[in-house]
């Protein structure tokens, strides 16, 4: 179980129930990451087991870039238990996921597995969720011949960062 420090800030109560839902179901290893070299520590010692963010859309997109520098995305079984404001919850329900920390630590625990489509940048950054591509006025000055008129919606989760 990676504890993000910033649901631990934002939302301690509800770190503490995901925490007490998820040692009662499961032996669990608990850890409390400062920094990304700490996750990456914890990631790579996990052996069979399925990690559990506990956190907001920037914890989990943080934990899924890291298995996707170490190519280990593709077998690696994640789950979340999304803690913060509805605004940094919005890609776990978007996702379809439980946004309460007592029914997501639940389906931690219980749910089936689901398979999630991701975009990977030129640059290898992941994207999760919904990407909105802008057009018109929103491009700017610098937009060029087909700055007028051209914007797509790509994807359904609704999830801009």
């Amino acid at each position: 179980m990676l504890i993000d420090p910033a649901a631990r800030r934002s939302d301690g109560e509800s770190v503490r129930i995901a925490k007490d839902v998820l040692c009662a179901g499961a032996a669990a290893k608990i850890c409390l990451p400062e920094g990304p070299e700490e996750v990456e520590r914890a990631l790579a010692r996990r052996g069979s087991r399925r990690p559990v963010v506990v956190g907001d859309h920037r914890a989990l997109l943080r934990t899924v870039e890291l298995l996707h520098r170490k190519r280990e995305l593709a077998d690696a079984a994640l789950s979340v238990v999304p803690v913060g404001g509805a605004a940094t919850v919005s890609l776990a329900r978007a996702l379809g996921l439980p946004t309460d920390a007592v029914s997501a630590a639940r389906t931690a625990l219980d749910g089936a597995a689901h398979r999630r489509d991701l975009l990977v940048d030129e640059s290898g950054g992941v994207v999760l969720g919904g990407l909105r591509i802008s057009g018109g006025e929103q491009m700017g000055a610098g937009a060029g011949a087909y700055g007028a008129g051209y914007g797509a919606e790509v994807g359904g989760c609704g999830f801009t960062p």
